[in-house]
């Protein structure tokens, strides 16, 4: 009653004043200099706030706080005395109070199913954070810091899954790899101490590793943990299922982030030792991906180390010692290519992993290639993409082979990997040749990935494709770069415009009738029209650049539109103009479009206005003029023939469908 709740506050204003006489003494040097004094008295104090809060619950989260000033107090003291002399006391006092206030609130809980807050299992980090301060005050750091640190965290780990909660790996995996990267930081330039440093990071990764792996399982498999919905990496953190993805990816990534750190800050000449790492972090990571089922890692792990290679190839890579890097390029290239082969059935109806391994080749490629260009340059790079393809064509023939056909996953799959493959194949071109080829590689794998997607029906193949296909359209319709690739060559009509302009063309209206309907729609689109119209441009850009290039002075470096100054090139404009309207127009007839129909028609009246208009104003020959005219209306007239029994036809057919009786 009144007596108790009295002598509760008599008894926490005792508390209330020991702690405070313990920080009115800390500046004292006397007392400053003997730690385990103070430190044992904030712990008597502590114990006793224990025992009121023992004998009256609602005191719980005194004691908390009572923690709380605790830690302040240590981090006071080693903010102004610590030093080498008394590490080692502090070291396991910052223990006994981690491991005290890490395991009074799970006392709490079970004997007096009581509810405390979640800052309560702040604790162990807590104790992390006073040994961060060690390692940035002290210039010379002693090696058993390390195992304190790793004691911590495996109190964090039991605290984790006692108290059903991953916050606390979260918050220790963020401070260890802090405290693993101010130590990295004082490593000389000499690299001494790399191969320690190194050695800790790895065992802490592993750590990680498999302790979030096999927390997550645990406490997911716990009753009442199921959730509804897929844990997703970038979902919200306090969601237990996206926690229990997102720690194993940090765990995995950040280790990562500090051999980055490594490469960017030492001269690492040889990069053995921390591909080294990188390389057992990634066996790892692939490893917990089969045993626990998290199907992101991979992608993560590839993530990872491809930063890792980009970062030290632009920073340190000399094409005189080449060799080193290669071989671990390729290493990691066939680590993520083999992985989810070797373990087929567990990942026969997985994307994820799956995926990882086709782009691991297309995300590889630019660093060998680099590699390769300046340390062994030679005339048949073209090779290089050629050998990269195979791989690809080889998942590709075992996912033919091996997948059942009512695997959901199949379509994906196959549509990964016959992409990567179509992407080394097309790369071959521009690599061994140079400028057009680019464009026609581009073309060609936008034709052969709409071809695949007619095989394996992935909506991704089909966007890729024509995606691709506009890029083209682009590169030669609104580039006028392309203008200038090569002097005009001493043969007309046959040269490189035909064979790039044509084999776009082609390509796209090959990929337009690939995407006949119902393969037709791009994001709920009919992309036929616009392949058609794209295809229909390039190919008049076509017919107009090689009259200009006829009429063009051999070796002129540029080619030039121009419609004044040589009548027989202007003519050639029209008629060429004239005869294109007409073949519109047919096609139009024949496939009963409209649109086609009017596009025609309207390229044959500007014929016609750039005839009158420009053409014969300039023309003084009589006769020249008289011809002038005799082939433009001719063609007028054969599309007026034309358009009129195409009129007529389409007359005949309503008024067939007028007289035929309604069925009842």
């Amino acid at each position: 009653g009144k007596m108790n709740r009295e002598l509760s506050s008599s008894a926490l204003g005792l508390a209330a004043v020991a702690v405070f006489s313990a920080f009115y003494l800390l500046p004292f040097q006397t007392l400053g200099q003997r730690p385990a004094l103070l430190f044992s008295y904030i712990f008597l104090v502590d114990l006793g706030l224990l025992a009121l809060t023992l004998l009256d619950a609602k005191l719980v989260v005194v004691e908390a706080l009572a923690g709380l000033a605790a830690f302040i107090f240590l981090g006071a003291w080693t903010g102004n005395y610590l030093n080498g002399q008394h590490l080692y006391t502090a070291l396991a006092f910052y223990f006994v109070f981690a491991l005290f206030h890490a395991a009074t609130p799970l006392a709490l809980q079970r004997l007096r199913k009581l509810i405390l807050p979640w800052w309560c299992h702040a604790f162990p980090a807590l104790a992390l954070v006073l040994v961060l301060m060690p390692i940035f005050r002290l210039t010379e750091l002693s090696i058993l810091v390390w195992p304190f640190v790793l004691i911590v965290d495996l109190l964090a780990l039991v605290l984790a899954v006692m108290a059903a909660t991953l916050l606390p790996i979260l918050a220790v995996l963020l401070l260890t790899l802090l405290a693993l990267g101010a130590w990295l930081f004082h490593i000389p330039s000499e690299l001494t101490g790399l191969a320690t440093a190194l050695f800790l990071l790895g065992g802490f990764a592993i750590f990680f590793l498999v302790a979030a792996g096999w927390a997550c399982r645990r406490l997911l498999a716990a009753p009442g943990a199921a959730t509804a919905h897929a844990p997703s990496l970038f979902g919200n953190i306090a969601d237990p299922a996206n926690l229990s993805v997102q720690l194993p990816a940090l765990s995995a990534t950040l280790p990562f982030l500090l051999l980055i750190m490594v490469t960017l800050r030492l001269p690492l000449a040889n990069p053995s030792a921390v591909f080294g790492l990188a390389l057992l972090l990634t066996v790892l990571l692939l490893g917990m991906t089969k045993i626990f089922s998290l199907d992101v890692l991979p992608a993560v792990g590839l993530v990872s180390v491809l930063a890792l290679e980009y970062t030290w190839h632009f920073q340190h890579f000399d094409p005189a010692r080449a060799t080193v890097p290669l071989i671990w390029y390729l290493v990691f290239y066939a680590v993520f290519s083999v992985f989810p082969f070797i373990f087929r059935r567990e990942f026969a109806g997985k994307t994820t992993p799956r995926a990882t391994t086709a782009l691991a080749g297309p995300l590889h490629f630019y660093l060998v290639y680099q590699l390769i260009r300046a340390a062994h340059p030679n005339g048949v790079l073209g090779l290089l993409p050629a050998a990269f393809a195979l791989p690809s064509l080889i998942g590709l023939f075992v996912l033919l082979k091996r997948t059942p056909l009512d695997t959901p996953a199949r379509n994906a799959q196959l549509a990964l990997f016959g992409g990567a493959a179509l992407f080394f194949i097309t790369l071959i071109f521009p690599i061994q040749f140079d400028r057009q080829w680019i464009t026609v590689g581009w073309a060609l794998e936008g034709a052969a990935l709409c071809w695949l997607f007619h095989r394996v029906p992935h909506s991704g193949l089909r966007v890729a494709g024509v995606g691709l296909l506009v890029v083209v359209f682009a590169r030669l319709a609104l580039n006028p770069a392309v203008l200038s690739y090569h002097p005009r060559a001493a043969a007309p009509i046959f040269n490189w415009y035909l064979y790039t302009y044509g084999i776009a063309t082609v390509c796209l209206f090959a990929a337009a009738r690939l995407l006949a309907p119902p393969r037709h729609l791009v994001f709920g689109r009919n992309s036929l029209p616009l392949l058609y119209t794209l295809g229909t441009v390039l190919a008049f850009l076509l017919v107009n650049i090689e009259i200009a290039d006829y009429f063009s002075a051999p070796g002129a470096a540029a080619l030039t539109f121009q419609f004044s100054g040589n009548f027989a090139r202007d003519m050639s404009y029209s008629i060429a103009w004239g005869m294109f309207a007409l073949l519109l127009l047919i096609v139009g007839i024949r496939k009963k479009t409209a649109p086609v129909r009017y596009a025609s028609l309207g390229l044959l009246g500007v014929t016609v206005l750039k005839l009158f208009f420009h053409d014969l104003s300039q023309l003084d020959h009589q006769l020249y003029r008289i011809g002038a005219f005799i082939v433009v209306a001719v063609i007028a007239i054969v599309a007026s023939f034309l358009y009129q029994r195409f009129l007529a036809t389409v007359d005949k057919n309503n008024e067939a469908k007028a007289t035929i009786p309604p069925t009842s």
